[in-house]
């Protein structure tokens, strides 16, 4: 599940992540794709798990619905109305939907235009000073749990993304480190970690080597 949204984030909005788009365009892009499809903005703005929650609530609520309202329609008769009971329950799945629909754009809206960057710079900053403090005494899962909250607060530091795939490939995940660093990569415009990047993806195809010889 994490691979395909992780697939649409990257390969089905790259639009909103190339910098001559303007970034007001890419705000009302964002807007637009979440109107027609609700949570692939919050996907495209780094939120995903917020993202795949709107959308799985909208798929299920839109299944429910079905679920009631289908079996009244004939293929050869026209539509029977459903009894009271069933008429309450769709009415009640329609406007949960609705619901829905709206809480996703207003999250989205707050997101994007409302929030103050400034205001969760503290917390970015404290987040990734621990980070770095517990990477330093190679407690790496408390270090990954603090990167991951500096990525909460900006979803596009490209400087949590590189010591996050340093923790991982220190763990021995080296999947979940490639992805990081070529995240850390199409963030990293002047270069400041190319040489790292690459140090780092040499030791990864070195250790899955001696994994593979030792099999």
């Amino acid at each position: 599940m994490t691979n395909n949204v992780k697939y649409v984030s990257d390969s089905l909005l790259p639009l909103l992540n190339c910098d001559y788009v303007f970034i007001p365009m890419k705000k009302i892009l964002t807007l637009l794709l979440s109107f027609i499809l609700p949570g692939i903005g919050h996907i495209s703005n780094g939120r995903i798990a917020v993202g795949v929650a709107f959308f799985l609530g909208e798929v299920i609520v839109a299944n429910c619905y079905a679920w009631l309202i289908l079996p009244y329609y004939r293929a050869a008769e026209p539509f029977v109305m459903p009894d009271p009971t069933v008429a309450w329950k769709s009415t009640l799945a329609i406007a949960c939907f609705i619901v829905l629909w709206i809480g996703c754009q207003a999250h989205l809206v707050y997101l994007l235009y409302l929030r103050d960057p400034e205001r969760f710079a503290d917390e970015k900053e404290l987040a990734f000073r621990e980070g770095l403090r517990y990477y330093v005494r190679d407690e790496l899962p408390e270090a990954i749990r603090q990167f991951e909250r500096v990525l909460y607060y900006d979803p596009f530091d490209r400087d949590a993304y590189f010591h996050l795939g340093v923790c991982f490939s220190r763990a021995g995940r080296y999947g979940r480190a490639r992805r990081r660093f070529k995240k850390c990569t199409e963030l990293d415009d002047d270069r400041k970690w190319a040489e790292e990047i690459t140090d780092e993806l040499e030791r990864i195809r070195e250790a899955l080597k001696h994994r593979k010889s030792s099999i």
